[in-house]
């Protein structure tokens, strides 16, 4: 396909017949040609806009433009104006507007860059958004929803219906306030999604409106909630009429916490029943973060984290405290609690009478989860009195050994003893000294447990857990393991919960002490 330019110059440079071989072209067309040709190098020159859009200007609308990677740009004058790199901005970060964003991406995508927005609305939301919508953070930005037509509705900082999606680098940051209504009635939320919300980067700061009756979430999602990054506070307003609720830190169909994110959740205050920290209609699955979910106060004080589905904790830092009132939220509630992997959960009952984690409407029982729990997990359960229940699991740490010469490895005085006698070794399972040597050991078989002995003050004993399954496959449920000074009973299928196929306990004695490692 030839280019405007090189099509005009042939344009130019063909010759040009009437109805004689060699007539020349009227002067009347030879001018429309030349007129044709500029047209086209004007065509030629006009690149798609790649320009910041400021928000004082006036409201602004982003659509798809059908053109992958290019969003069609409207404020003021300009109209559907072709843009590559859609930046929205303020000129002047410290003095918020009343101007609003809308985005709608219809049926395809659209990328928006907030560069240090400052939007506080009058009427309606800062930013709404339809369909596949993606919000990339740079520098400071506070998106405040105003109020409705009859005062009575506070709106939202950004309000989404479809997916929506917010990202950000460390230092990137969005606060999203919903608005109160005029009389107080009814709080906006801080972010509102009619679908899925993901948020994964950045720092954000969610917090509902006040009301008098019913008061805004932080994040509100009809849809499932993803934070798989960055930092996120989300915080439910506070209600003070009379029969009120007070609003949720997150609410959705569905929570995902991952990807090393740090998340606060606080329900907010209310006269009737304060909100949750987090409530989900479906699950809440948290592995590897640091969560803080804290239910408000009322006569009933809401939940740190409810779910009406089930609650999946498999590792990271998790606190959960019930909200307090005349009756006392639950640290945790939900049909299923599953806790697994190495975690450290604390829950607080609320005061007078609210559970720490409560199962089916009963106090989970601490010792039913101890074969789920890896190590270094702890679980702490604070009941209304103040009572408090753990479990743990110790992680394995090679400890310092006494400041005493060791025996040495090919010697049998100074109190160590003589190697152990030869002994058909066990597939799978080796014993070595001090300097990380292979020895000889002795097994026996008693009942169910197999005990391996070597003569030695330090010694370590390896398996594979794919031997210990073999093991366990023979009828061998605990493996004792005993030195001169020490000895260790460790039960089979405790081991083997700990790692894959391809893992490997290591129990070592040093002296009186011993440590476990399994990886």
């Amino acid at each position: 396909m030839l280019s405007y330019r090189k099509l005009a110059m042939r344009v130019l440079s063909r010759p040009l017949h009437t109805g004689g071989s060699d007539s020349p072209r009227p002067a009347s067309q030879r001018a429309a040609a030349f007129v044709l040709t500029a047209a086209m190098l004007i065509t030629l020159t006009a690149p798609a806009f790649a320009e910041t859009w400021y928000i004082e200007n006036g409201d602004i609308t982003v659509k798809a433009s059908g053109t992958e990677g290019k969003n069609t740009v409207s404020q003021g004058n300009k109209k559907d104006v072709e843009d590559t790199n859609t930046i929205i901005t303020n000129q002047n970060k410290d003095k918020a507007s009343s101007n609003t964003v809308t985005i709608d991406a219809g049926s395809d995508k659209v990328e928006v860059t907030l560069q240090d927005v400052n939007i506080k609305a009058d009427s309606g939301s800062a930013l709404t958004s339809k369909g596949d919508v993606t919000l990339t953070l740079k520098g400071d930005n506070h998106l405040t929803g105003g109020i409705s037509g009859t005062g009575n509705y506070g709106r939202n900082g950004i309000a989404s219906t479809g997916s929506l999606t917010i990202s950000g680098g460390e230092n990137d940051s969005l606060t999203a306030q919903g608005g109160s209504g005029a009389d107080g009635s009814y709080g906006g939320h801080g972010i509102y999604s009619n679908g899925s919300l993901t948020i994964s980067g950045g720092t954000v700061n969610a917090t509902g409106g006040d009301g008098s009756n019913v008061n805004g979430s932080g994040i509100s999602s009809n849809g499932s909630v993803a934070i798989s990054g960055g930092t996120v506070t989300a915080t439910g307003g506070d209600s003070t009429g009379s029969y009120s609720s007070g609003g949720y830190g997150i609410y959705s169909s569905g929570v995902t916490i991952s990807g090393g994110s740090t998340v606060t959740a606080n329900g907010g205050n209310g006269t009737i029943s304060g909100g949750d920290g987090i409530r989900s209609g479906g699950g809440v699955t948290i592995s590897g973060n640091t969560v803080n979910a804290t239910g408000g106060s009322g006569e009933d004080g809401g939940y740190g984290i409810c779910s009406f589905d089930r609650v999946a904790i498999s590792g990271g830092t998790v606190e959960a405290a019930g909200g307090n009132g005349k009756d006392g939220g639950n640290g945790i509630s939900s049909n299923d609690i599953d806790l697994s992997g190495s975690l450290e959960l604390t829950a607080k009952a609320g005061s007078p009478n609210g559970k720490a984690l409560s199962q089916n409407g009963s106090e989970l029982d601490l010792d039913t989860i101890k074969d789920k729990l890896g190590p270094g997990a702890k679980v702490t359960a604070t009941d209304a009195n103040g009572e408090t229940k753990q479990v743990s699991i110790p992680r394995p740490v090679e400890p310092e050994g006494p400041v005493i010469p060791e025996e040495s490895s090919s010697s049998s005085g100074g109190g160590s003893a003589a190697p152990s006698a030869p002994a058909s070794p066990l597939p799978g399972l080796t014993v070595t000294d001090k300097d990380g040597q292979r020895i000889s050991y002795t097994s026996t078989q008693s009942g169910n447990t197999l005990t391996v002995c070597v003569g030695r003050f330090t010694a370590s004993f390896r398996i594979s857990l794919a031997a210990l399954r073999q093991l366990r496959a023979e009828g061998i449920e605990t493996i004792a393991f005993q030195t001169i000074l020490c000895s260790t009973t460790l039960s089979v299928d405790e081991l083997l919960a700990m790692g894959g196929e391809d893992a490997e306990a290591v129990l070592t004695h040093r002296f009186t002490d011993s440590s476990l490692t399994v990886g």
